[in-house]
């Protein structure tokens, strides 16, 4: 198997799937209730739909499309854990439903467990192939995982599928942007307008990526036909305002963004732009009171805090704006440590693929110490100390990162690899077992179960989860070594993993 093994550490428009809104209908049967329901989720009263949909199950309580339209509503509820279990429940009535696996999917991903969401996305494009929407919300998911080139594919097979969908042109646009590739990017956000030529917040985004790609007379552009489509819209206002602001129109600015704190007063940047204007124009104390603003709003950018302590020094409170220095300083120096825990976790793990182990532990440990909270970091490190038989520390490592990203495949992987070097095969079984239930088509994991299974007594068991890893890899010569030595009961020979 190959050493090491690329952990999957994984804004966007997503699409739940749910049976078509309908015009409501009196109360009464569960099909009646269900109608309901969804007149009601379509309409925005989503506490209204959840009792429907639960009133409706009282009847019926298996029935698919009510779970399913169900977890939706809990979802957009806030109630993930409840989302969770309707969604669940609906796929053990219905398993090959590609629109439940995708609402899962959703689900999952809301909860921080991306893994999974994009084990469940997989399994519902496996179902609907031909599904752009299907294939968009993969390349999102992919995105947000930072796996680019496979995001692109997705992304791509979605403008294969349904060139005439703005939504799949703007999800190819934001990963193209992402990649700092800005001419791609433009081009797919101008197939989006196309297709979508009155969308505002289309609009808004290619401004900003003009602006950031330096043609600020086309972003102008974009934020004037933002406002003009969508009057009330704060971001478009704010991307106006700070336009204006970079160009020294200072009046013109503050009208533009207090008109976005009009319609939004809960946006940091334009508190944090009018504090700009206002400093600029002499006007310290209200610019103090925007920046206070803008820092609780913004409580990680430390350009804020400095803008407002050299605000508060003007207004001749000092121990306030020794404060803010001191926030904004913290605020670096953490931004400092993850740049070179970044650079530690990148030279450890070329060392790694070097075979130079003890160099890329010390590389790992130092970023792990700066930057204790990197889950990618403690795996790395976790790595480099099993590949040199510190498998109790390793298993620390590996613990500490699903602490941080409990559905990481990988890591369970390797957590299982490492008990079984403790002989501790039930232990490594459950780990295994765990990766399995999100990556089902890896051979090596498979395998290696096979190995905790007879380690266990449990030779049935084994010999099937060899016979799957040997389908899923035919020409892997160890899946046929292992199949023969445990047919042989082990006699002369062991298991490899």
């Amino acid at each position: 198997m190959n050493s090491l093994r690329k952990a999957v550490m994984i804004g966007c428009t997503w699409f739940a799937i749910s049976g078509m809104a309908q015009v409501p209908a009196a109360h009464g049967t569960s099909e009646d209730l269900k109608k309901n329901g969804l007149a009601q989720l379509d309409q925005g009263r989503i506490k209204e739909a959840i009792a429907t949909f639960r009133e409706a199950l009282k009847s019926v309580p298996r029935d698919a499309e009510i779970l399913n339209d169900l977890g939706i509503a809990l979802r957009k509820d806030g109630d993930l854990p409840g989302s969770l279990n309707a969604l669940n429940a609906a796929l053990s009535v219905r398993q090959d439903d590609a629109r439940i696996h995708n609402n899962l999917a959703l689900t999952l991903r809301a909860m921080g467990r991306l893994n999974q969401a994009v084990a469940a996305m997989k399994k519902a494009s496996d179902l609907e192939p031909r599904d752009s929407v299907l294939h968009r919300n993969m390349g999102v998911l992919l995105s947000e995982a930072d796996a680019s080139e496979q995001a692109e594919r997705e992304l791509r097979k979605a403008v294969e599928l349904a060139p005439s969908d703005a939504e799949n042109h703007r999800a190819l646009a934001r990963l193209l942007a992402k990649q700092k590739r800005g001419a791609e990017a433009l081009s797919s956000y101008s197939a989006a307008l196309e297709r979508a030529p009155r969308s505002a917040d289309l609009h808004l985004e290619a401004g900003h990526l003009y602006l950031a790609t330096g043609d600020p007379a086309r972003a102008e552009r974009e934020f004037r036909i933002c406002i003009e489509l969508d009057p009330g819209n704060s971001k478009c206002h704010q991307g106006q305002g700070s336009l204006i602001l970079a160009n020294g129109a200072l009046a013109a600015a503050e009208t533009e963004l207090r008109r976005a704190l009009q319609s939004d007063p809960n946006s940091g940047d334009a508190h944090r732009d009018l504090g700009a204007v206002l400093r600029k124009k002499g006007d310290f104390t209200r610019a103090a009171v925007e920046l206070n603003e803008a820092a609780r709003l913004l409580p990680d950018d430390g350009s804020v805090r400095y803008m407002l302590a050299r605000t508060l020094q003007k207004t001749e409170q000092s121990s306030q704006a020794t404060v803010q220095l001191e926030a904004a300083e913290a605020l670096n120096q953490r931004r400092r440590n993850a740049n070179l825990a970044a650079s530690d976790v990148a030279l450890g793990t070329e060392l790694l693929k070097n075979g130079e182990f003890a160099a890329a532990e010390a590389r790992l440990r130092e970023a792990a110490s700066l930057s204790p909270e990197d889950p990618l970091t403690h795996y790395n490190y976790g790595l480099a100390l099993l590949l040199q038989d510190k498998v109790e520390e390793g298993i620390a490592q590996f613990r500490t990162t699903l602490q941080l990203r409990p559905d990481d495949p990988d890591t369970l992987y390797y957590l299982g690899r490492a008990y079984l070097k403790k002989h501790e095969p039930a232990e490594a079984a459950g780990a295994l077992q765990q990766a399995l239930r999100m990556n089902p088509e890896d051979s090596h994991a498979r395998n290696t179960l096979a190995v905790a299974l007879a380690g266990m007594r449990n030779f049935t068991a084994a010999r099937t989860e060899f016979e799957r890893a040997r389908t899923l890899e035919p020409k892997n010569p160890l899946y046929e070594r292992n199949l023969n030595c445990l047919n042989r009961e082990m006699r002369d020979c062991e298991l490899g993993f």
